[in-house]
Parts: C-alpha cells; structure tokens; sequence
C-alpha cells in the first residue's frame, strides 16, 4: 500500500533517478489512470495531484511530471485529483524520452 513518505519521498527520489522528466501515472482500484504534473498535498490518508486532462491519441504526447507552481502550457488542461491511499493500485514511472510514440495501426 502507498503511504504518505511514499509520496513526500519516494516519489521524487525515483523520478530524479529516472532522470528527473518522466511521465507518471497513477493507477486506481476503480480502474482510472491519472497522468500526473505534480504532488499538491499529502494529507493523513489522501494525497492530492495536479493531473493532465488528456485527449485520446495527444495522451502520448506531452505531460511529464513536473514541480508543483511551474505552469502548464496553453495546450495544457491540469485538474486536480484527490485519492485514498488505499485507492492507489500502481504508480508507473516512464522513463521515455521521446515525445511521440508509434502506435500500432494505421496512420
């Protein structure tokens, strides 16, 4: 289960060592994923995101995890989430530096 040092710590620990611009997201129970720009609050129990509002195929694109205050872009649209801990099933650091990716299919 993911706590409150996980997100104070840890968190920023792993995506420096991922080389400090990854994408992250966050994986729930309910089975929604976040794509996520910052750490807001962590709180007892809950923790609070600055989350991507992403749209079909630009998902790839763009957002990377970045410090909290940085502003988001024009094309940008940043929501917040608020999430139990126990809600919280994964958390994925991508390391890929590209900025577009190949999907399979037609183009």
């Amino acid at each position: 289960m993911f706590d409150a040092d996980f997100f104070n710590t840890r968190l920023r620990r792993d995506t420096d060592a991922m080389g400090g611009d990854p994408i992250v997201e966050i994986s729930l129970l309910n089975g929604h994923t976040h794509r996520i720009r910052s750490v807001v609050e962590v709180a007892s129990g809950y923790v609070v995101f600055e989350a991507y509002h992403l749209k079909g195929d630009l998902a790839h694109q763009r957002p990377r995890f970045a410090e909290a205050g940085t502003p988001a872009g024009a094309d940008e649209s940043v929501f917040r989430v608020s999430a139990a801990f126990e809600s919280i099933s994964a958390v994925v650091i991508d390391p890929s530096a590209t900025q577009v990716r190949h999907r399979p299919g037609f183009t």
